[in-house]
């Protein structure tokens, strides 16, 4: 019994103590980019759709959205990903950012909290995100 809770406290100690390869992207080489965007949104079930669709993208590694600045900090490898790739598949998701809209439907289409008031100046300059 004793044998059995030694070796167990062993492999918990070295698995909390062992350095896994995402623990430290810069030490390893892999080139880390941070960015701040604005992504739109109202409510709490914004933060989590706007957060999930970020992490959904290979190569995400924080994606933290405030509702009270509408930015989105986004921290990505950027040998797996790129700003834009996070930006259309956050409008895709339903919210419109910086360069990217999501369409009509998918924007009427959320919860009724989470329809936000679209930005006449991301509308004017800004395009879709499925279009090239």
């Amino acid at each position: 019994m004793q044998k059995r809770f030694f070796i167990g406290f062993l492999v918990v100690f070295f698995l909390g103590v062992w350095p896994f390869p995402d623990n430290d992207i810069q030490a390893q080489g892999r080139n880390t980019e941070e960015v701040e965007f604005t992504v739109l949104g109202n409510c709490g079930m914004c933060k989590d759709r706007i957060e999930k669709a970020a992490y959904s993208v290979r190569g995400v590694r924080k994606a933290e959205w405030s509702q009270e600045e509408q930015k989105l900090t986004l921290a990505f490898r950027s040998d797996r990903t790129d700003q834009e790739t996070v930006e259309r598949t956050v409008a895709k998701a339903g919210h419109d950012t910086e360069n990217f809209l999501t369409d009509n439907e998918t924007h009427a289409n959320l919860h009724h909290c989470c329809i936000y008031e679209r930005d006449p100046e991301l509308l004017r300059k800004n395009k879709m995100w499925n279009e090239e």
